[in-house]
């Protein structure tokens, strides 16, 4: 959950900085926005390049003890590996289908508000520039404060044997995506003379997804340790069209206007589709090894 969390952090960082940047920034003010992070971008590649390395043995800062260490999980995780991988089992498994709808249904929503929340703090709650900018930082704020509580949680209880993998992982997922439709539904019916009700609800939309990183996201490591990131990576792909989908049908949605209706009516859409993948998930995910793995 850390590592996935890391993402929010960017989140947070980048609305307000594009705010300013839109307002006051150079080469016209928005345009700046891209250069500087297009900018930030290469000094990653450089710093990654640099500091990264391609095993553990070649790493020229890690201790003794922690290289062994890795050495010895890698070695397990090879032996448990099989020499060709049962992608069969992997297509007609409904464990594997509940992560693929669930990872879908929630970057459905994951990218209705990412790529929409400034729209509609300008064009319903009225908020100028740099306030967008901050007010729209702040629920992935929450969001990462959330993974990581609900990462130590999970863990918790587990640990302790209150809940089962199986059991965590359902209820995790599924609150993390009932109680975020709650919210998106109550939202529709904000206006601008509630600007900062509808923050509150825009923050708990956002945050309270965070326990869905200890239902699917961690699943994959569940069903096949050996295979997680060939799970990822088909879960990851499928749910990747989301990326492009939902802008396209928010777009359609509120194209004769930006009003509070068709908001409400994004809004249900997307509370709906996270209901959905709240219930099959549900029904079909679970915590354990599979056979084929």
């Amino acid at each position: 959950n850390i590592l996935f969390s890391g993402t929010q952090v960017g989140n947070a960082i980048t609305f307000p900085l594009a705010g300013v940047l839109c307002k006051y920034g150079f080469a016209g003010g928005w345009p700046s926005v891209f250069y500087l992070i297009g900018i930030a971008g290469v000094v990653w590649f450089v710093l990654w390049m640099i500091l990264v390395s391609d095993s553990p043995k070649d790493h020229k800062r890690i201790s003794e003890i922690e290289r062994k260490y890795i050495e010895m999980s890698l070695c397990d995780a090879k032996q448990q590996t099989k020499e060709v991988v049962p992608w069969k089992a992997i297509f007609t498994s409904l464990p594997v289908y509940a992560i693929v709808v669930s990872n879908t249904t929630s970057d459905w929503g994951a990218y209705t508000l990412l790529t929409n929340i400034p729209t509609y703090m300008k064009e319903v709650l009225k908020f100028d520039i740099a306030s967008n900018g901050l007010f729209s930082a702040l629920p992935y704020i929450a969001f990462w404060l959330c993974i990581n509580v609900s990462g130590f949680l999970a863990d918790f209880v587990r640990r302790k044997g209150y809940l089962n993998t199986t059991w965590t992982r359902k209820l995790f997922d599924s609150g993390g995506k009932i109680v975020p439709a709650l919210m998106l539904i109550a939202l529709g019916y904000i206006d601008c003379t509630q600007p900062y009700i509808a923050v509150i609800l825009l923050i708990l939309g956002v945050a309270l997804t965070g326990p869905q990183y200890s239902g699917f996201t961690v699943n994959h490591v569940d069903l096949a340790p050996a295979y997680a990131g060939i799970l990822y990576g088909f879960s990851n792909s499928v749910a990747a069209i989301t990326g492009f989908l939902s802008p396209l049908v928010v777009g359609a949605i509120t194209s004769k206007g930006q009003s509070r209706s068709d908001w409400q009516i994004v809004f249900y859409v997307a509370a709906g589709i996270y209901i959905f993948g709240a219930v099959f998930y549900m029904l079909f995910a679970s915590g354990e090894l599979q056979d084929w793995a």
